[in-house]
């Protein structure tokens, strides 16, 4: 079994540009981080590639959110999953997020 973060890696490069450009920008900036947990340094970068700059920090932004939020392995493979699906051409509903700050050991 192929691990997703290498999925969505090679689905990067299955379509034209100006459509994986287009679903991108419609998945929003949370889901993206959360996808880009396990993804290697190239992949990260291409993935940003199909971005505009704004988009981009905006990722990165929530990048550093992520790193203060307890993610899941199951929470981050709903979120991938979806994102792969988009990708191969099926309509995703998007991942409504709420993500419950951690409580802080006083």
């Amino acid at each position: 079994m192929i691990p997703p973060d290498k999925v969505l890696a090679e689905l990067l490069h299955t379509d034209s540009h100006a459509n994986i450009q287009n679903i991108l920008m419609r998945i929003s900036d949370r889901e993206l981080a959360i996808c880009m947990l396990y993804l290697s340094e190239n992949d990260e970068i291409s993935l940003l590639s199909f971005l505009p700059n704004t988009k981009q920090n905006r990722i990165k932004q929530e990048q550093g959110y992520l790193n203060r939020l307890n993610i899941r392995y199951p929470q981050y493979r709903t979120v991938i999953d979806d994102v792969i699906l988009r990708l191969q051409g099926n309509p995703g509903g998007g991942i409504r997020s709420y993500v419950r700050p951690r409580k802080w050991n006083s």
